[in-house]
């Protein structure tokens, strides 16, 4: 059976075998045991943490195959972003000139380096095996932090953001990187999107410019992949805006690609999941597909499930479910049709 919980001390082997799948895609998941290990330390010291308002909270889930015992997929979500770091991005303005005795009248787009999502939280780090890519595996480990989300929402702010990877060419180049970034970083894309990845973002404020980059200025290739997401990426967008995200002018500083954001109640999953009590057992047969969570924050777990709605509101799960979520009969749980 596959179950989303929180990370653990035990699961290092498994998420380093995890981010050498990933890598290099994802630089927020470096294929490094010990920057791995903090992660998971500070994941776990959050969630012992009572919070009563968001802070500096990180935490880092992984999806478990408890069948074949390992890991599938990891996801992470950030409490509030600007607490430990600033946070960049671009935002895409236009700025027009005029001329009257020329009767000319030029309107162009300009990137201003912005802090914009700084208080927002941030759906990170999700990634799952390319052998569990399917029976909406997926939208298990995607929505279940939006289920953490809501079940724990005393720990979040009211606005989500997520940053999807940018464009690449069949060379594995940035385009927007090629024409921007490198010039004041004098490194590869990957070399600092991991250096920020693990020593946080001062050197971008260090090193980049702090005045608008007129995007007309940019060669041609790069200008036409501003807001475009990676090719692989285009169904995680697709994933993000059917959950509520929009994008609105903002874009990763580093690859050009589009950082979207949502009001954590109007996300589906926060809005139209329910909170029921469970009162009885059933088959695994019974009912319909949903996915289900249940337990406090450090033990937070969900899965696909059967669940039936019983008449009186309450709900009955299989005892599969109720075993691999460590639920009992009268507990409560939150859950959502998948």
């Amino acid at each position: 059976m596959l179950i989303v919980r929180p990370v653990k001390a035990d699961d290092i082997y498994g998420l380093v075998s995890l981010a050498e799948a990933a890598y290099p895609g994802m630089t927020t998941l470096p294929p490094d045991p010990e920057v791995l290990a903090k992660k998971i330390e500070k994941s776990t010291a959050s969630l012992a943490t009572p919070v009563t308002q968001p802070g500096r909270e990180n935490y880092l889930l992984v999806m478990e195959d408890t069948d074949a015992n390992c890991l599938a997929g990891t996801a992470a979500i950030i409490a509030q972003l600007g607490e430990e770091d600033q946070f960049y991005s671009y935002k895409i303005n236009k700025v027009t000139h005029c001329h009257k005795a020329l009767d000319k009248k030029v309107t162009v787009e300009t990137l201003n380096l912005s802090n914009h999502f700084e208080g927002f939280s941030e759906v990170a780090t999700l990634f799952l095996d390319d052998a569990y890519r399917k029976n909406g595996n997926g939208k298990l480990l995607a929505r279940s932090r939006y289920l953490f989300m809501a079940e724990f929402r005393t720990r979040f702010p009211d606005q989500v953001m997520a940053d999807l990877r940018g464009y690449f060419d069949a060379r594995g180049r940035s385009p927007f990187w090629e024409a921007l970034g490198r010039h004041f970083f004098d490194m590869g894309f990957s070399e600092a999107d991991l250096f920020g990845a693990i020593n946080g973002n001062q050197f971008i404020a260090d090193l980049m410019p702090k005045q608008p980059i007129y995007v007309n200025l940019l060669p041609r290739e790069a200008q036409e992949v501003i807001g475009r997401p990676h090719d692989d990426g285009k169904p995680a967008l697709a994933m993000l805006e059917k959950e509520g995200f929009h994008w609105r002018g903002q874009i990763d500083i580093f690859d050009g690609a589009p950082s979207v954001d949502a009001f954590i109640d109007q996300l589906i999953t926060v809005k139209e999941s329910v909170r029921g009590q469970i009162t009885e057992s059933t088959d695994s047969h019974s009912g319909d597909d949903y996915i289900v969570c249940g337990g406090d924050a450090a033990n937070f777990a969900a899965c696909i499930s059967k669940l039936k709605i019983l008449s009186n509101g309450a709900v009955a799960l299989p005892e599969q479910t109720l075993q691999a979520l460590s639920l009992n009969i009268h507990d409560s749980i939150r859950f959502i049709a998948l």
